[in-house]
């Protein structure tokens, strides 16, 4: 399954991968130094050790997958004419009046906190593919909810 990043997720999980690979250098150094001190089955740091190296290697193993297939989006390359991955878009919750902010970004750099939320989240996906000042009804957990899409514009 394809992963579709932005320029800064990409380089979020390089990164990412190359502080997992370190860890798990780190870790087989303890796992071997624990072994070392004699009796596995009553040896809590090797146990200990041994099971955060098991984490980190599932972990590492899921984003290497990950980046087996990726396809980088640079918004630049798009018309900032519509809502797509890696645009910044300006909308009104028409029930509230209120205006928010959001980055469409994929599943893998949603932060919420950040305003970055995904296009497959309810949110993201009702306004992915629409351009300004068109008005959207999305269907939240808490019922449907008009919005309006106010600008749209690369993000940084």
């Amino acid at each position: 399954m394809t992963t579709y990043l932005t320029k800064a997720g990409i380089l979020k999980l390089e990164e990412e991968i190359k502080q997992l690979r370190k860890q798990k250098a780190e870790l087989t150094d303890e796992v071997r130094k624990a072994r070392e001190h004699g009796d596995l089955r009553e040896n809590a740091e090797y146990h200990a050790a041994k099971e955060r190296l098991t984490q980190v290697v599932e972990k590492l193993g899921d984003l290497q997958f990950k980046m087996v297939d990726v396809t980088v989006v640079d918004p630049s390359q798009q018309k900032a004419d519509m809502a797509v991955l890696g645009m910044r878009i300006k909308v009104k919750d028409l029930t509230t009046k209120q205006t928010d902010e959001y980055t469409l970004v994929g599943p893998d750099e949603t932060d919420a906190a950040a305003g970055k939320i995904s296009i497959q989240a309810p949110l993201g996906r009702a306004f992915l593919g629409h351009k300004v000042g068109e008005k959207i009804t999305v269907a939240l957990p808490a019922g449907p909810r008009p919005f309006e899409i106010l600008s749209i514009k690369i993000a940084d």
